[in-house]
């Protein structure tokens, strides 16, 4: 699946592009089987749709989507790791450490997103039978193909997001609720400008791609 969300991403595959299980299966040289079970995948991070009649087909990616999906998230998941900072164990505090230690190792930024999710997981969850939990987790969801997007086009990205989440950690390590408030918003802040600029990018480089197809 990585080889697939990577060409989609790098706008192999324009906007409203039809994908055909079989076609994609025959150039990647596997079955049909690990194309389905990608497309779903693909689908759960937002960048393909799957419909009866018109079958799989990649979705744009737009400014509005992703503003709107982070002004949500600065507004929800700071009060959320406020809460967790209180309630947080001490195992989820060394299992989001070694995750980070991880993340700081690799240079995959396939493996590195992957990561990302679960440390952030590790932080908050204390707080994973809330309904604010469940707020924040379907926008994160819904912010995954965009920060996928931003780790193709500038994989720099993966550096300073490790400096901001050391700095979160000795947060929570510190107890500090004040401290996790304002990092989260200014993590998830950084985060933004990073992906809209990111987005910019890759909807220039698409509205070539389809001038020359036309």
């Amino acid at each position: 699946m990585s080889t697939l969300r990577a060409e989609i991403l790098q706008g192999l595959y324009p906007a409203n592009t039809h994908l055909r299980q079989e076609e994609v299966a025959k150039r990647l040289g596997v079955s049909t089987t690990p194309v389905r079970e990608a497309f779903r995948d693909l689908r759960a991070e937002g960048l393909v749709s799957i419909d009866a009649n018109k079958g799989v087909v990649t979705r744009g990616l737009t400014l509005a989507d992703v503003t709107g999906i982070y002004e949500l998230r600065m507004m929800l998941e700071p009060m959320l790791a406020q809460r967790a900072c209180v309630q947080i164990a001490t195992t989820d505090l060394e299992e989001a450490q070694g995750t980070h230690d991880a993340m700081e190792a690799t240079t995959s930024p396939e493996q590195w997103s992957l990561l990302n999710e679960d440390f952030h997981v590790h932080l908050v969850k204390s707080q994973m039978d809330t309904r604010l939990f469940d707020m924040c987790e379907s926008l994160s969801l819904a912010a995954r193909p965009y920060v996928s997007l931003s780790m193709h086009v500038n994989e720099d990205i993966m550096a300073s997001n490790n400096r901001e989440h050391a700095g979160l950690l000795a947060a929570y390590e510190a107890a500090d609720v004040d401290a996790v408030y304002a990092q989260t918003r200014s993590h998830l802040e950084n985060t933004r400008d990073a992906v809209v600029e990111y987005v910019n990018q890759w909807l220039d480089t698409e509205s070539r791609l389809q001038r020359k197809s036309g």
